[in-house]
């Protein structure tokens, strides 16, 4: 197995090379080489971020980049350039340019001319930039392999003075990037990388590169790693180390190696989150600002040291309203930028009471740190006694004070199990300089071998001190016997920072609670039936005691609640609707209701389905953004757009007044007495409804008729002795009613067969029984040869036989019935004047 030593700094001791010489010119007997670990994936615990063996160097225009590598032309072998216009280069497979070939070779550096006959130098592979390819340019160190495989061999332990080999496998030797100017000098301090990935396989002996880390910030420091003994490891420097999960610095060491919470060195910087850069010698004077990279971007170089500051501070209430929070539990956000890549601390206290002090027992004090960028305070809407804080037209102020960290630097060392001598770490410049102060803190690592000590140190000690050492040197390279210590799968990190002085700032903001009140919802009938309209009357209060604006009024009723119509008053103070709205479900009105006020909503609709069950509706009365009602109060940043969701949860828990609902009406269909009939005399007739409920007649007239079973929905109906029209209605449950009428006629015409118009008042006409029952019905007289003698369309009993002669006569009559049809009858008439 591989170890991984995690995250360190760089410096220098450069002549003619730049590159693994430096990294190995350590004077300690203990001291072992470091093979650069060259492949694109690794051992989670040793190569957690593996690379290319990627270096990274500023060259200008008109500069010569010569470089070498043990694996040149070695199996897969080779470098890989990428400019920073974009252009790649490859050294290809060459073994004569390229190539370094031994410990010789790699003390005294490239060939800078085809005539330098300077002893032992290699010969390079050589790259002039163009005025287009000024900047950082990316070279990859390829191994003989690529991947660690069956056949990969991993290097033998080799002091730093020896004479070495170039093994087979994803790992190399010795490496160069020389930078030579225009002038043929050569310019050291160009070089750099975000991560080093080193195999030295061994826990006896350890690595002493000393490196210099660049920060964004404009700071230096130098790393002398001082012996750190893990048989591979990975190194880089950031400004946060082990994050939380907020991604701010923990000021922590993690029980693991697994997932840790730390910026990837291999991804490019964020607003908030710095991969420092890790030199080879310290950076040269002429390095600009920012540069170009491959990738059409730009990164930061050297700069003088920044200042960091405190701006856009602001509070915010937990649903997002400016100034503006509601009681708990909403409580809210103050928030703040940190201008440049500074973490720090916060101290922010609440003058709850309001005298002017910020030191009394009931004010609110939240401490904390903070990151570079944004940042964010949350507070709870409690007190320094954990109550409540009042609602009210009070302004509350609160004093932020942040202490910013500038230059600050974070070594973790991931899987590092021996750090028996401490690193020594040195800030260079900027006030105070040098300063060996570091911190630390490993109060979360479970104790396996010899711990650090102080297991936490947050006060700060020299490095040159006491450099956050942990294990116990072995003699053993077992790895049995080197994994069981102290650092053997953890991640422990060692941090150091200057603190600027403290920057104060005040903040304002208000507090409000309002207790909003569905008082009640109440129908103005408890039945009706499909078609009739139904009236609600809802009253809502704000029982305080903060004023709100933009509460939002809510009646939900049913899609077969149809045309609905709301008007609504201010019954008690002065509420202003400032915007109302109907669709097919709810009709919703946001409105201003100062504490007290009280509104009255009138709904109207028409039931234009049968419902399912009762009518059910229901009105609501929620709080906007950043008001807290006592009952009805989602704790989560979400905006309220739901009133059950407030109304049912924590801290509350379900039910509120906000919210009644209405069940108690109930509709029927309306009632059906079903087609109006004809029905002889005297028979019986039966009528149907289409539900239950009672029958009875309207009226008395042709006669009183028997309704056998008035309480059903079918019955019979006798007694129909006279004809004409008898009218029935029918009662739903729900007192709704319909009607139907029984035409009662003769199935004989029951007229004499003489007539007699002599005046005496005795069968003077033909007269039909009730013929004025039957409108539209028509007659017409034969003579006995089929002659028509008379016609009327509507007859009305009034033919005389006026101008005919005595004898016999037929008639036919089609009587219209009260369907409209009409129904014949045929018979002979004697007449005789």
């Amino acid at each position: 197995m591989v170890y991984c030593l995690l995250w360190l700094v760089l410096s220098p001791n450069a002549l003619w090379a730049e590159g693994s010489k430096e990294l190995n010119s350590s004077t300690n007997p203990d001291a072992d080489r470091a093979y650069l670990y060259s492949c694109t994936s690794g051992d989670p615990f040793s190569f957690p971020y593996p690379t290319q063996g990627t270096m990274k160097v500023y060259v200008k225009a008109g500069e010569t980049l010569k470089l070498g590598s043990s694996a040149q032309g070695n199996g897969q072998g080779t470098m890989n350039l990428r400019a920073p216009d974009g252009t790649r280069y490859t050294s290809g497979n060459s073994t004569s340019a390229g190539l370094i070939h031994n410990l010789a070779e790699e003390k005294a550096g490239p060939k800078l001319t085809d005539a330098d006959a300077g002893v032992n130098r290699f010969t390079p592979y050589s790259i002039t930039a163009t005025t287009s390819q000024e900047g950082i340019w990316e070279v990859d160190f390829i191994g003989p392999t690529t991947a660690l495989g069956p056949e990969t061999i991993l290097p033998s332990p080799t002091p730093v003075g020896a004479a070495w080999t170039q093994p087979i496998g994803p790992f190399i030797t010795a490496f160069d990037i020389t930078v030579v100017n225009v002038s043929n000098g050569v310019v050291p301090g160009r070089l750099f990388t975000n991560i080093f990935c080193g195999q030295i396989s061994s826990f006896v002996r350890g690595f002493y590169g000393v490196f210099h880390i660049l920060t964004k910030d404009g700071y230096q420091y130098t790393l002398d790693n001082n012996g750190q003994a893990g048989n591979g490891f990975s190194f880089f420097v950031n400004n946060k180390g082990v994050q939380t999960a907020g991604g701010k610095a923990s000021y922590k060491s993690l029980n693991t190696v697994e997932s840790p919470l730390i910026h990837n060195p291999t991804s490019p910087d964020t607003e908030t989150d710095v991969t420092e850069k890790i030199f080879f010698n310290t950076p040269s004077a002429d390095l600009p600002a920012t540069a170009k990279t491959p990738d059409g971007g730009e990164t930061w170089l050297i700069n003088a040291p920044i200042v960091p500051t405190v701006d856009k501070t602001s509070f915010i209430g937990a649903e997002g309203t400016e100034g503006k929070a509601g009681t708990a539990p909403l409580g809210g956000k103050f928030k703040f930028n940190v201008t440049s890549a500074s973490n720090g601390t916060y101290i922010l206290i609440i003058d709850v009471n309001n005298n002017g002090s910020f030191t009394d027992a009931i004010d609110r004090k939240l401490t904390g740190t903070v990151t570079s960028g944004a940042n964010s305070v949350s507070w709870d809407g409690l007190d320094g006694s954990g109550n409540k804080i009042s609602a009210g037209s009070a302004t509350y102020n609160a004093s932020l004070v942040v202490t910013l960290f500038s230059a600050e630097v974070h070594c973790p060392f991931i899987d590092v199990e021996r750090n028996v001598n401490g690193i020594k770490l040195t800030r260079t410049t900027g006030n105070g300089a040098p300063d060996n102060i570091i911190y630390w803190d490993d109060s979360d690592i479970t104790s396996t071998g010899t711990s650090s000590n102080p297991q936490t140190n947050l006060s700060g000690i020299s490095s040159l001190v006491n450099g956050h050492t942990w294990g116990t040197k072995t003699l053993s390279n077992d790895p049995v016997v080197g994994n069981v210590e102290f650092g053997n799968e953890k991640t422990i990190d060692t941090w150091a920072y200057v603190a600027m002085p403290p920057i104060s700032t005040n903040l304002t903001f208000t507090v409000s609670e309002a207790d909003l009140e569905v008082a009640s919802l109440t129908p103005n009938v408890v039945t009706g039936c499909v078609g009739q309209t139904i009236n609600y009357t809802a009253v809502v209060k704000n029982n305080g005691p903060s004023d709100v604006t933009g509460s939002t009024f809510d009646f939900h009723f049913p899609l077969y609640l149809t045309d609905v119509k709301v008007t609504s008053t201010a019954t008690m103070g002065t509420t202003i609707l400032t915007s109302e709205s109907t669709d097919t479900t709810d009709y919703v009105a946001i409105m201003d209701m100062p504490n007290g006020s009280v509104r009255t909503f009138t709904i109207s609709g028409k039931v234009a389905k049968l419902p399912a069950t009762k009518i059910t509706v229901a009105a609501s009365i929620m709080r906007p953004a950043d008001i807290t009602d006592p009952d009805a109060t989602n704790p989560d940043a979400a905006i309220p757009i739901d009133a059950v969701s407030e109304c049912d949860s924590d801290p509350s828990g379900a039910g509120c007044n906000n919210i009644k609902t209405d069940s108690t009406v109930t509709f029927l269909p309306q009632p059906d007495a079903g087609k109006d009939q004809i029905v002889d005399r005297d028979k019986v007739a039966t009528i149907i409804a289409n539900q239950n409920g009672s029958w009875a007649q309207i009226g008395t007239t042709p006669a009183v008729a028997t309704i056998n079973a008035p309480s059903s929905s079918r019955t019979e109906v006798s007694g129909l002795s006279e004809l004409g029209p008898y009218k029935f209605s029918f009662t739903n449950l729900n007192g709704c009613t319909d009607t139907v009428t029984i035409n009662v006629t003769s199935s004989k015409l029951g007229n004499s067969n003489v007539i007699t118009p002599n005046g005496d008042g005795n069968n003077d006409r033909l007269v039909i029984p009730d013929i004025n029952l039957f409108p539209g019905s028509k007659l017409s007289i034969y003579n006995r040869w089929g002659n028509e003698v008379y016609h009327s369309a509507n007859y009305a009993n009034d033919w005389e036989g006026k101008g005919l002669a005595d004898g016999t006569y037929y008639y036919l009559l089609d009587r219209r019935e009260a369907d409209g049809t009409f129904k014949v009858f045929k018979g002979w008439i004697y007449l005789k004047h």
